[in-house]
């Protein structure tokens, strides 16, 4: 496994000079493909500890295609990224901004359409916008400082990055939920509660959340800042699937930072508050539940600019990623028609060919709509026939939760390596509003591209 330096310490958008080091490193074991899980620090920068994701192609895997591990994508980042003093007013601000529009009482279903989150749009704080502004108007130019980590991080430039979201959620154990509810026994008891997303609807009046399903974000980057103390809450942090492991060994020595920051489960939780995690948005990722407390942070997805990006990456992992939503499909299909033929005692068993019955594993499954099957080919399948036995076999392995599971990690492992582009490779970038003159040759293929003045 690797070892990565921290990138030069952004504060104030300043950066200090680049240095070399020896940095200390911790490595965890990872079940998948038994490879490691590394957290490194340098000494001149104690506190940023980089994470680096293990691969999950193998060397001799056609998917690689000769492209470099560890990509900047492969890396998270969490460090400082304000101060005590400007954490706690930050937490006021939006504190202030929630109580007064209840912003935090209910699920906001407009923005974040797939995956709700209680939350409020950092823009629609007067205050908030002002604090996180520019040096020039009274603000502590959070924008340029973060725009500065993330492009040392991952090495894209600041002009090329911008938001496509920024806004403040929080988190609430249901603990406090309930507690919050007085001493009406009905504020409990009549609670309806969502088991999936751990939603609480306490008479319409409150719809919380504790914690938020995996899921990847629309833009390429993203961070989430911590704005209140760790020991106000008990939980939360942010989950990667790719950092879970069943074979996750701890650092026994409590005194280095990787005994906290990542847990078994995949889990990064920051030392403090004010320090920010910086990871690409299209890892699969969660917020883990929060048991007792709240957990409020600051969230921001940034877009890249299409120049850095490689034409088709995305859509190539999203089309594999879509063929194991199918293998589940067929999967729940499956088992649903096998558990209603189990309650109507139909087809529960099924005879071997010896003439043996023992009970049925898979349900008996008539094909329909003959016009979906092909016409013409080598398939023995026709409309009316039961699907055999060692095809629905077949279905439940290719559905199973670890194979689907390895096949996604995977898909994100190359995305990972082939997204960005190589600098050498990346176009000019185009401002907005910018004329071009543009040259072509007989066949009508530009030939030449001058910038008008």
């Amino acid at each position: 496994m690797l070892v990565e330096s921290s990138f030069h310490s952004t504060w104030r958008g300043g950066a200090t000079p680049p240095t070399i080091h020896r940095p200390n490193v911790a490595r965890f074991s990872h079940s998948p493909l038994h490879a490691a899980i590394s957290i490194s620090t340098t000494t001149s920068t104690p506190n940023h500890h980089v994470i680096t994701i293990p691969p999950f192609l193998d060397h001799d895997d056609s998917n690689t295609n000769g492209r470099h591990y560890p990509s900047p994508l492969h890396k998270i980042h969490i460090l400082p990224l304000l101060t005590p003093e400007e954490t706690s007013h930050l937490l006021h601000l939006a504190q202030t901004h929630a109580a007064a529009t209840s912003s935090w009482d209910r699920q906001d279903t407009t923005r974040h359409i797939n995956y709700n989150t209680v939350d409020f749009a950092v823009d629609d704080s007067e205050e908030m916008v002002r604090y996180l502004g520019d040096d020039d108007n009274g603000g502590i130019g959070f924008h340029t400082r973060m725009f500065h980590a993330l492009s040392e991080a991952f090495d894209v430039d600041v002009e090329d990055l911008s938001y496509l979201d920024l806004f403040c959620a929080s988190y609430q154990g249901r603990g406090e939920i309930e507690e919050e509810g007085g001493d009406d026994e009905s504020s409990i008891v009549d609670s309806k509660r969502d088991e999936q997303t751990n939603e609480v609807d306490n008479d319409g009046e409150r719809k919380t959340m504790d914690r938020l399903e995996f899921h990847r974000d629309g833009s390429l980057l993203s961070f989430t800042l911590l704005l209140n103390p760790p020991n106000e809450f008990q939980g939360g942090g942010t989950i990667f699937d790719a950092l879970r492991s069943t074979n996750h060994h701890h650092n026994h020595d409590t005194d280095h930072p990787s005994s906290t920051l990542l847990t078994a489960e995949g889990c990064i939780r920051p030392p403090h508050a004010g320090y920010a995690t910086l990871h690409c948005g299209k890892l699969l990722h969660g917020g883990h539940i929060v048991t007792g407390g709240q957990r409020i942070v600051l969230v921001g997805f940034v877009d890249v600019d299409e120049r850095n990006i490689k034409d088709g990456a995305l859509g190539n992992a999203a089309r594999e990623w879509g063929r194991n939503d199918v293998r589940l499909f067929w999967e729940r299909r499956r088992v649903d028609l096998w558990k209603r033929q189990s309650l109507e005692q139909q087809q529960c068993e099924e005879e071997d060919k010896d003439g043996r019955t023992s009970p049925r594993r898979h349900p008996r499954w008539v094909l329909r709509n003959e016009k979906f099957l092909p016409s013409v080919g080598r398939s023995c399948l026709k409309s009316g026939i039961v699907i055999p036995s060692p095809i629905l076999d077949r279905m439940e392995a290719r559905a199973n939760d670890e194979r689907i599971r390895q096949r996604r990690l995977k898909t994100e492992d190359a995305l990972l390596r082939e997204i960005l582009l190589p600098r050498e490779l990346r176009g000019d970038k185009i401002l907005e509003g910018e004329w071009r003159e543009v040259e072509y040759d007989e066949n009508g293929v530009p030939i030449g591209i001058e910038i008008v003045d």
